[in-house]
């Protein structure tokens, strides 16, 4: 790596802050200097110098231009420098699944088949009922978590659960490898519920009552909303 691109590793990006539209580049400290100015072109870790239009390397990105650099840097990050791969990703895709399989698909079904469905009706929470796992010592307020995930105050929120829960919020569409459990934890009315995504585990705490289980569960899935769970 040349020292240009070593420097530019460590200097900051700020293509994804709106800063990058509304300050001067100057202030930014990303124009004047030998190292940090940008121009339209790319330096990857490995591989020989991208230029974005020609003579782009030698093409001092302004403010004038600089939403057009923006554009262009996104698009070869997005979609340019990866199109190999993801041409070997597609082709090895079809040969594993079968490219006339998937050529039947419409993109809407293909998401559905690759990631699973962005909602959860009633009968997909009966089959998540039939594929959980229950301990005996949680029957009880696993049959209340249902009864509220079925057509309670829970209804609204079996998405967040199921993301809380595996560390995603969509629903298969092939539920044969699906597997569920819901196991007990120490502490009573005011202990959190937890969870293992790894293992697709729900660990409720000794609720006394609907309400309990509700209002901490509830309080559980705000707090681990922000996060990134994968």
């Amino acid at each position: 790596m040349s020292s240009r691109a070593a420097a530019k590793e460590s200097a900051p990006d700020f293509r994804g802050s709106a800063d990058m539209r509304r300050r001067p580049l100057r202030e930014l400290g990303l124009e004047g200097h030998q190292l940090y100015h940008l121009t339209f072109s790319c330096e990857p870790i490995v591989g020989e110098v991208v230029d974005f239009c020609p003579g782009g390397r030698e093409k001092i990105v302004t403010d004038v231009d600089k939403e057009a650099w923006l554009k262009a840097a996104l698009r070869y990050e997005l979609v340019g420098g990866i199109e190999e791969a993801a041409s070997s990703f597609r082709l090895g895709v079809g040969e594993l699944a079968g490219a006339a399989h998937l050529a039947l698909l419409s993109a809407p079904e293909l998401i559905e088949a690759w990631s699973g469905r962005g909602d959860i009706s009633d009968e997909d929470m009966r089959v998540w009922k039939m594929c959980t796992e229950v301990s005996a010592a949680r029957s009880q307020q696993a049959g209340w978590l249902f009864d509220m995930l079925q057509s309670g105050d829970l209804r609204p929120e079996r998405r967040r659960l199921l993301k809380f829960s595996t560390g995603s919020d969509r629903w298969p569409v092939d539920t044969r490898g699906f597997k569920f459990s819901i196991e007990p934890m120490d502490g009573g009315d005011s202990a959190l519920p937890c969870a293992m995504t790894c293992g697709n585990m729900l660990q409720l705490p000794r609720f006394s009552t609907p309400e309990h289980l509700r209002d901490r569960l509830l309080k559980a899935l705000e707090l681990g909303k922000d996060l990134h769970l994968t």
